[in-house]
């Protein structure tokens, strides 16, 4: 087994900030070191958006990513050998996405990669790290053609992040059952890849709902979206569905239906989740509802540990942002202490990501989400929990589904 004893000491962060890179290493004291294994240590990359339009999720799944590397090098490590995280910034941007994928796999040697951060970002880096047969842990990708079904290969792609195409209708789904709408808009990021996904999916729901969608406007995801918000209004819409990849578009079109008069309810994709989305919002966003993969409020030990351990650390709550890339390193270690092989330290990091990849099935864990596992097509089967922003930055629990409501 690859479980062992480790110094307390090591975490590597790496951090390109506009083309700039940024290293912060946190050394060991010489105590640590006379202590610390001659191997070398287990690296494992991350691709997140720390700028750019998706840095409302990137500053948080870096939090939590460092949290579980520090927790998991404290309590021994993992053969003997210390955990370093490697940490790109892609700028929320396919091409930099990309670039920084490969240069994480060539020139870092990580064993697998926890990221991209948003999904359109991914089907540009993902091709990457398969055709170099590299795990990737898909910490926040809800866009559908991630796993399963890609239009590229995506054998070694997994998922940890709820997926639209079971959130989306299990929020209309409660929705629904709840207020009873006729009819619904739908206001998308044009040419946002979650943003479309997300309108599709919701139409759909919308239809098996018996719900019509008598609107679907597409607003720019830079400058103005007061046209396209006043276009879908002016169908007098029970309620209007936002597809959006960035958290202040999706803010911006709540704020812009509140001043044209609009008093009625916002139904909203994985954007909504966001902490940094729910302050953007604020009062313009009361009782805007999504389905997500974490609620901060369960009452799991492993959650109120994790969340313990988040305010301790960093003196801020966290987010589901942050927790699913702190169950990425969790899912990492996990399946690294599944291996059976007294050589594995020795062999080629390329022979070390086949057997992770070889073990990821096995991966049984207690998270912040709850039990966890992987589906056979490499995602994520978990409860779905319904939550409504507060109005002043947060969120409150309206129901769970499991999976459906």
């Amino acid at each position: 087994m690859v479980r062992g004893r480790l110094t307390r000491c090591g975490i590597a962060v790496e951090v390109g900030v506009i083309g700039a890179a940024l290293a912060v290493f946190v050394l060991c004291t010489s105590a640590d070191a006379a202590r610390a294994p001659a191997s070398t240590p287990i690296t494992i990359g991350a691709l997140f958006s720390l700028t750019g339009g998706g840095n409302v999720y990137g500053p948080q799944q870096l939090k939590g990513a460092e949290l579980a590397v520090s927790q998991l090098n404290e309590q021994g490590g993992i053969d003997g050998r210390r955990v370093r995280l490697v940490v790109r910034d892609d700028r929320s941007s396919p091409a930099d996405g990309k670039a920084q994928m490969r240069r994480l796999i060539a020139k870092n040697g990580v064993i697998a990669v926890l990221g991209p951060s948003l999904s359109a970002v991914a089907v540009s880096a993902d091709p990457v790290a398969n055709t170099l047969q590299t795990p990737v842990i898909a910490v926040s990708n809800t866009a559908e053609g991630i796993v399963g079904k890609c239009a590229y290969p995506c054998q070694w792609i997994w998922r940890d992040s709820l997926g639209e195409a079971t959130a989306v209708p299990a929020n209309i789904s409660a929705w629904v059952q709840s207020a009873h709408p006729t009819s619904a808009a739908i206001v998308y990021g044009r040419g946002d890849l979650l943003g479309t996904d997300e309108a599709k999916i919701a139409a759909r729901s919308f239809r098996r709902e018996g719900v019509r969608v008598i609107a679907r406007v597409a607003v720019p995801v830079t400058g103005s979206v007061t046209a396209g918000v006043k276009q879908a209004l002016a169908k007098k819409p029970d309620v209007i569905f936002v597809g959006v990849a960035f958290g202040q578009v999706a803010a911006n079109v709540m704020r812009a239906a509140r001043a044209a008069g609009y008093q009625g309810e916002f139904l909203g994709g994985n954007t909504f989740n966001s902490a940094a989305t729910a302050k953007l919002a604020g009062a313009d966003g009361a009782g805007a509802q999504s389905a997500s993969a974490w609620y901060s409020g369960n009452d799991f030990p492993a959650n109120t540990d994790f969340l313990s351990a988040f305010q301790q650390r960093y003196g801020q709550e966290a987010d589901q942002f942050a927790a699913q890339a702190y169950i990425g390193v969790q899912i990492v270690a996990d399946g690294l202490g599944r291996i059976d092989d007294s050589d594995f330290a020795s062999k080629p990091v390329a022979e070390q990501r086949s057997l992770l990849q070889a073990a990821l099935p096995e991966v049984a864990i207690t998270t912040p989400l709850g039990p966890f596992r992987f589906t056979a097509d490499h995602d994520v089967s978990q409860i779905v929990w319904i939550l409504a922003l507060t109005g002043t930055g947060e969120h409150r629990l309206v129901g769970f589904c499991n999976p459906y409501c």
